[in-house]
């Protein structure tokens, strides 16, 4: 019963494992993107406290360049001076008219406010501090006077309609005489685009908060003071839904006002349980399919033994095919031996004929008919001399005829030095070797005959190239060449034959009797 059904057990066991190892790997992937999200927020963060305290450095710069162009100039500066200086101050930086700067004397009044272009655009001028700031604060300012430090007091919403960082230092002559101070104030929105510049990740919101209580924007102070901007910052972090154990906090001094900054993802992260449907889905479609497979591999097994036995009938089939194709490439070989073997026979025949005959012209005929017998001759001899009973080798063949052709028509005292240009692995088939043959026999026998007959040193250049669908034979010696009227006319039976075959090859015949005696011949297979 058991063995019957092991497979159908190990199936269930496998699927029960499968299911256990499948929702711990979730599990992971779950853990992992909930750390990636963490670090995250983390790099943001870490990226956005670095870019505020960029900023904060440019603030100081800024401050810092009042006060030491006050210190450094040669009389106490005029309005007029500190506007130009101011004009001069921005000219790199992004305040355009949000920076005010004020000189108060030692009495609290209000000697001069200037921007960069305009003076005492808010009617400050012989204005006593006190009606403005609150009693605590005149007393720092007071202290401050006396002292070389930088002060900053909490952010404050303008009656302008901004919100700005208030700076204080002691203003003095060139004599280090106390003038009063100098009260510098800078808008926040400056400092905070920082953080939302280009390159910024969009999915976090950044809170900017002071002891807890008083959170600033670009736009607003939230102090519980009188809001005079009707703008509003679009990222206030309370816009969004996230919480505050959401946050991520971090402490930056400025001036001795402590900052805390915190970054948050801007919406809550919802658990996505796309993955884990999805993949329970594609589980049990794998489910689905292992109880089919094991339904298929009984009813499949069943096949193989029938298969087997089938296969086993081919391979004897294919055994006893192989056999007789074997035979049948030995009866192709035989019967191209048996054409050779008769066209030695026939040559034999031609031979015996030339000892009886006396007359030149029919012996020289003769002699004609061998040699193109033997162009032909080889061309079987190629073919039941290979295993290849389709293709000849071309360079082969042609080297072979040469070599038949000098060693049968070669003259005593005549040297023949051939070039045969043709590729190593250029083969043809029968059909169109033959014919390709008996013009190269033609063309050689000539060559033979007549070029070199009173020549010490001949030159014989055979070369075959393949150009587009055609082929280029090119057969060239250093003779004197063929008469006009014979190549014209056609008068002997070898220039004849040579363009018969051409065209029987689909080809065209060109001479020319240059520095050589060539004939080129433009053929396609058949």
């Amino acid at each position: 019963m058991i063995k019957k059904f092991k497979y159908h057990f190990f199936l269930v066991i496998a699927l029960l494992v499968g299911v256990i190892v499948l929702q711990l790997l979730l599990n992971s992937n779950q853990e992992a993107e909930e750390k990636q999200r963490i670090d995250r927020l983390n790099r943001v963060h870490s990226e956005t406290v670095l870019k505020i305290k960029t900023g904060i450095n440019v603030y100081s710069t800024v401050v810092s360049s009042l006060r030491a162009y006050i210190e450094n100039s040669e009389n106490f500066p005029e309005e007029i001076q500190m506007q130009a200086y101011l004009q001069d101050l921005i000219k790199d930086i992004d305040f355009k008219d949000s920076i005010i700067v004020s000189w108060v004397d030692t009495n609290q009044i209000f000697q001069y406010t200037v921007t960069p272009y305009e003076i005492d655009p808010f009617k400050l001028k012989g204005t006593n501090v006190g009606t403005l700031r609150p009693h605590f604060e005149i007393e720092k300012l007071n202290k401050l006077m006396l002292e070389d430090n930088i002060s900053l007091f909490d952010p404050i919403n303008l009656m302008e309609g901004w919100a700005a960082f208030p700076f204080n230092f002691s203003a003095r002559n060139k004599d280090n005489k106390v003038m009063g101070y100098i009260a510098p104030v800078l808008n926040v929105k400056y400092l905070l685009d920082y953080s939302y510049k280009e390159g910024s990740d969009s999915n976090f919101v950044h809170s900017f908060t002071l002891r807890d209580t008083v959170n600033f924007t670009r736009e607003v102070v939230y102090d519980g003071t009188a809001i005079h901007s009707a703008k509003r910052d679009d990222q206030y972090f309370k816009n969004f839904k996230a919480k505050s154990k959401d946050f991520v906090y971090s402490n930056v001094d400025f001036f001795g006002l402590k900052i805390k900054i915190g970054s948050a993802y801007k919406m809550e992260r919802h658990k996505n349980n796309k993955l884990a449907i999805i993949t329970y889905l594609w589980f049990c479609l794998l489910c689905l399919v292992c109880i089919v497979t094991l339904i298929q591999f009984f009813r499949y097994n069943k096949l193989n033994l029938k298969l087997a036995l089938a296969h086993h009938e081919i391979a004897v089939k294919n055994q006893q095919l192989e056999g007789s194709l074997s035979n049948v490439q030995i009866l192709i070989k035989e019967i191209h031996h048996r054409v050779k073997n008769n066209m030695q026979i026939i040559s034999s025949l031609l031979n015996l004929q030339i000892n009886e005959q006396t007359d030149k012209k029919v012996i020289i005929a003769i002699d004609e008919i061998k040699g193109r017998i033997k162009s032909m001759s080889l061309v079987h001899q190629k073919l039941y001399g290979t295993d290849d009973l389709t293709n000849i080798n071309v360079k082969g063949y042609v080297e072979q005829l040469i070599s038949f052709i000098d060693s049968t028509m070669g003259k005593p005292g005549i040297f023949i030095s051939n070039s045969i240009q043709i590729p190593d692995n250029l083969s043809f088939n029968m059909d169109s070797m033959m014919p390709l043959g008996l013009i190269m026999n033609e063309l050689a026998t000539n060559s033979y005959k007549y070029a070199f007959d009173k020549k010490k040193k001949g030159l014989l250049n055979i070369s075959i190239s393949k150009k587009g669908d055609d082929f280029i034979l090119s057969f060239s010696d250093n003779g004197p060449g063929i008469p006009d009227d014979k190549l014209v006319e056609r008068k002997t039976l070898g220039i004849d034959l040579i363009y018969g075959l051409s065209e029987q090859l689909l080809g065209s015949v060109e001479y020319s009797n240059e520095d050589l005696s060539t004939f080129t011949i433009r053929f396609q297979l058949i």
